[in-house]
């Protein structure tokens, strides 16, 4: 039996009632659970979808359904018991997640729309995997060229102009022979084992095998809005959202304070990004070879056994800091050296902490240990950086002392 309804914060939700017939896995320390069902109104996962949301329940049981797949003899679901546990043969209610099934769907729908959009306009570009999700979908694809802005937004018009026409989404169960016989069809035949299978087409524009759920037309997804991109021929990735009036929204008073800051124009905005970067990239290269003349006037001091050498360097940057620091900390292997970095008008500096290659203490858990220091940062075994209000060397020595009386050899 299955209804939807409204539910009390206007999300609609379909519901449904089962039978649990077996728990598939089980862990009662964490309450976490895999059910197999005889059925319900619950999408499996599939075609880079994941699988429905939602919950079960019943008298002294209630159960939250992270993801369903499907199983021979039913679906199964994967989640968390919020009350109770469950057991085989067990007669549960149970709600899906509507609103966030109507999401993916459109994304899913979206993902076609792009794809084909991209695959009809450069022949010879496949796309091989997608994985679909709430905020944005990844779809991965190889072409031997170069993938860039300008061929994206024209995929972008595209996809949206099929959207405008809200046109249908027909989703047709055939056998696969039938299947594979169909005009223009797309599908991983080789990853396909089921004799029948769904097929997903929007009339005159594409038609592929999908296991994934759909809008039931072009006009349901939303306004596609690619976010990113990345990768090298022949394998590239990009990412895209259907909310994108609020997109453009953001992304137009994003440029505008960009443009005002900058102090330029609109369409010279990348020319002068691209420039701010290789300057970037510049200043980066000439502070590593200033970092070779650069002597940190750091005393020697010690926390208990452990050897310390501390520095107070008001204003000093920590990108040049950093190399001096590994130059230092190589020539005086058996010492540990302390460098804060207090930066005027501002309630946080920068500190480091080399431990040099003859130094035996693992500092990876330091800050964790020393909570009086208040210091957010990270780092591995023998080095850590990051952000302190506590910018006077004593604190830290006395902290590094107990630290390191722990850790005696």
């Amino acid at each position: 039996m299955c209804y939807f309804y409204i539910g009390r914060k206007g999300a609609v939700t379909v519901s449904f009632r089962v039978t649990i017939l077996d728990v598939l896995a089980s862990d009662e320390k964490k309450k976490k659970f895999t059910l197999l069902l005889s059925g319900g109104e619950l999408h499996p996962s599939g075609g880079g979808q994941p699988g429905d949301s939602g919950v079960l329940w019943a008298e002294n049981f209630r159960f939250r359904i992270d993801d369903t797949e499907k199983r021979d003899g039913g679906v199964a679901v994967s989640g968390k018991a919020e009350k109770g546990s469950p057991a085989a043969g067990m007669e549960v209610e149970g709600e899906a997640d509507l609103e966030r099934h109507r999401l993916l769907s459109r994304m899913h729908t979206g993902e076609h729309i792009l794809s084909r959009a991209l695959e009809k306009a450069h022949p010879g570009l496949r796309v091989f995997k997608v994985a679909v999700n709430s905020a944005e979908t990844s779809v991965y694809l190889t072409w031997d060229g170069d993938l860039g802005w300008d061929m994206l937004f024209e995929a972008e018009k595209e996809g949206n102009r099929i959207v405008s026409q809200n046109l249908p989404v027909e989703t047709v169960m055939l056998s696969k022979k039938e299947a594979e016989h169909l005009p223009g069809i797309k599908g991983n035949w080789d990853r396909i084992a089921d004799e029948t299978i769904r097929v997903v087409r929007i009339p005159g524009y594409d038609t592929i095998a999908c296991s994934g759920s759909h809008a039931s037309s072009t006009g349901e997804v939303g306004n596609l809005f690619i976010t990113a991109f990345r990768g090298t021929a022949p394998d590239w990735e990009f990412k895209f959202s259907v909310d994108g009036v609020a997109l453009r929204q953001e992304y137009s008073e994003a440029a505008r304070r960009l443009v005002r800051g900058i102090g330029c124009r609109l369409p010279q905005l990348g020319q002068v990004v691209v420039g701010l970067q290789e300057e970037n990239g510049a200043l980066k290269k000439l502070l590593e070879r200033a970092s070779q003349y650069v002597s940190l006037p750091a005393e020697d001091s010690s926390a208990g056994w452990l050897p310390v050498s501390a520095a107070v360097l008001p204003g000093f940057s920590r990108e040049l800091a950093a190399p001096a620091a590994r130059k230092w900390s190589d020539a005086n292997p058996g010492r540990v050296l302390l460098l804060l970095m207090p930066e005027p008008e501002k309630k946080e500096g920068s500190f480091l902490i080399y431990g040099g290659k003859e130094v035996p203490v693992d500092f990876s858990a330091f800050l964790k240990e020393s909570p009086s220091l208040r210091a957010r940062g990270g780092g591995r075994n023998d080095w850590l950086n990051g952000l302190s209000p506590v910018m006077e060397a004593e604190p830290w020595l006395d902290a590094l002392k107990t630290f390191a009386e722990k850790r005696r050899p």
